[in-house]
């Protein structure tokens, strides 16, 4: 029997927190989780992208990483479209939507989007975006899967309309369909 182990983690004794495309995730703590990826270049993208983000609050803190793997903070929360089957979405949470959009221009990213189970709500409340390995690719300034995800569970129209009313700076942006080449100027 072949032990996996990854920075001298043994994946069997670890729990499995979620898999995807690029990988699993999984506990080493209450802190610390170990993200290993099926591709050494995915592990690559993510790394970069999380790096050019270990300045804002918005994302997990990085602390170490391997060939295919990257040790990371453990964001305990519940994922964006899970907690909004429970609870309504409020204002705080549509702030929180924006905050990260914008959190994802300022650090640079082309891809100014995440499927909303990629953003956790913590305890706190606060919103955080667990999955950055896409963040360099594409370049694309309308929140389309965040949107998307939103309609589903009948929030996008709302949401929209928090973003129009607070926020008419950037509401263009969350609302065009086709792909602007500009960014807006960041003001706030």
């Amino acid at each position: 029997m072949k032990i996996k182990t990854y920075a001298g983690f043994n994946l069997k004794e670890l729990k499995l927190l979620g898999k995807g495309t690029q990988g699993k995730v999984y506990k080493i703590n209450d802190k610390m989780c170990i993200k290993v990826f099926k591709s050494k270049r995915a592990c690559e993208d993510e790394f970069e992208s999380l790096m050019m983000a270990q300045t804002d609050i918005h994302f997990p803190k990085l602390y170490y990483s391997g060939e295919k793997y990257i040790v990371r903070e453990c964001i305990n929360g519940i994922e964006l479209n899970e907690y909004l089957l429970r609870h309504p979405l409020t204002p705080s949470i549509s702030a929180g939507i924006i905050d990260i959009y914008e959190a994802m221009m300022k650090i640079g990213y082309k891809r100014l989007d995440s499927a909303i189970f990629h953003i956790f709500v913590t305890s706190q409340g606060n919103l955080k975006l667990i999955d950055t390995a896409k963040a360099l690719k594409k370049k694309v300034n309308c929140p389309r899967l965040i949107l998307s995800g939103l309609k589903k569970l009948g929030y996008k129209k709302e949401f929209l309309n928090f973003v129009k009313n607070t926020r008419p700076d950037i509401y263009g942006y969350m609302k065009n369909k086709r792909e602007s080449g500009d960014r807006y100027a960041y003001k706030r």
